[in-house]
C-alpha cells in the first residue's frame, strides 16, 4: 500500500477521534504538524491518546507535549503510532522508560469499487434518525465495548448524528436494536467503526451485515475503499469478508513516576 494511501487511513482515523470527541459533552481534540491528542475528559485510559505523525522529527519531545497535555488534566493515557514505524518511534521512546501497553490494532482495508454483497440476517437494517434508535444504539455500543453505559449519552449524542460525515446503523431483532455500526467518510475512505453487537446475540452474523450496512453507505457518498480497525473478535470476521490487514497502530504507556 503507498505511503499516500496510509496517510488516507490515518487520516480517517483521526477524523473519527475529532469528531467523536468534538462533538461529546466532556472531550477535546487537538491536532499540530507533529501529533494529535485526542481525549475524552475521563479517567478512560483507552479514550485518552496522542497519535505521533510521520515523519517523526522529534519522538521524545513529541511524546512529552502529550504527557503534559494530560498530566496537567491528571487522566491516564498512552500514545499511538503506526508499529511498522518502530525503528523511529518506539526504540527512541522506550530507551528512555515508555512502555508497550497493549497488542497493536491491526488496520485493514476493503476495496469498494466491485459488487458488495446483501447478507441474508433475521435483522433489521436502519440507518439511526431518531432519538429512540439513538439510545438503542449507543446501549448496544457501549455495553459491547465494555464501557460504561451511564456514560454514552456523552458521546453518542445528536451533534454527532446530525454530522454531515457520520451515519449511524443499527440491526433490529423483534423490535429491539442488538448491533451498531457507524460510518465516518472522509476523503474517499469510508471510515467503520463501533461495530458491536450484543452479547447474547453473537455469532449470528449481525457484525458482518451492519459492517456491510456501512461500506455501502461509503460507497454511495462516492469512497473507493473501506477501512476498520479490528479487535482479536472482529478480524477473523473481516478478513472473511474480504478486509486485507495492511497496518497496525501501537500503543505505549508514559515511563512510571520517578
Amino acid at each position: 500500500m503507498t505511503r499516500d494511501r496510509l496517510s488516507e487511513l490515518d487520516c480517517n482515523y483521526l477524523d473519527a477521534q475529532r469528531v467523536f470527541m468534538g462533538s461529546s459533552d466532556t472531550g477535546e481534540y487537538l491536532e499540530r504538524s507533529d501529533v494529535a491528542i485526542s481525549s475524552c475528559g475521563l479517567r478512560a485510559e483507552s479514550l485518552n491518546w496522542g497519535f505521533l505523525k510521520p515523519p517523526y522529527h522529534d519522538p521524545p519531545a513529541t511524546a512529552a507535549r502529550v504527557e503534559r497535555y494530560f498530566g496537567e488534566r491528571k487522566l491516564p493515557f498512552q500514545i499511538s503510532f503506526r508499529s511498522a514505524d518502530e525503528a523511529a518511534c518506539s526504540a527512541p521512546l522506550e530507551a528512555i522508560g515508555w512502555r508497550p501497553k497493549r497488542e497493536p490494532i491491526p488496520g485493514m482495508t476493503l476495496d469498494l469499487r466491485g459488487a458488495l454483497p446483501v447478507p441474508a440476517t433475521s435483522l433489521e437494517v436502519e440507518t439511526v434518525r431518531t432519538e429512540e434508535q439513538l439510545v438503542g444504539f449507543r446501549e448496544v455500543a457501549f455495553r459491547a465495548f465494555g464501557y460504561p453505559v451511564a456514560g454514552a449519552h456523552l458521546f453518542l449524542n445528536q451533534r454527532l448524528l446530525a454530522l454531515p460525515q457520520v451515519a449511524l446503523f443499527a440491526g433490529r431483532l423483534d423490535r429491539t436494536i442488538v448491533a451498531t455500526s457507524m460510518l465516518i467518510a472522509t476523503s474517499g475512505v469510508a471510515g467503520i467503526y463501533w461495530v458491536a453487537t450484543g452479547e447474547v446475540h453473537r455469532s449470528r452474523g449481525f457484525g458482518e451485515a451492519l459492517t456491510w450496512a456501512a461500506a455501502a453507505a461509503g460507497r454511495e457518498r462516492g469512497c473507493a475503499v473501506a477501512s476498520l480497525q479490528a479487535s482479536k473478535l472482529g478480524r477473523p470476521v473481516y478478513e472473511r469478508m474480504g478486509f486485507a490487514h495492511v497496518l497496525d497502530y501501537a500503543f505505549l504507556s508514559p515511563p512510571d513516576p520517578s
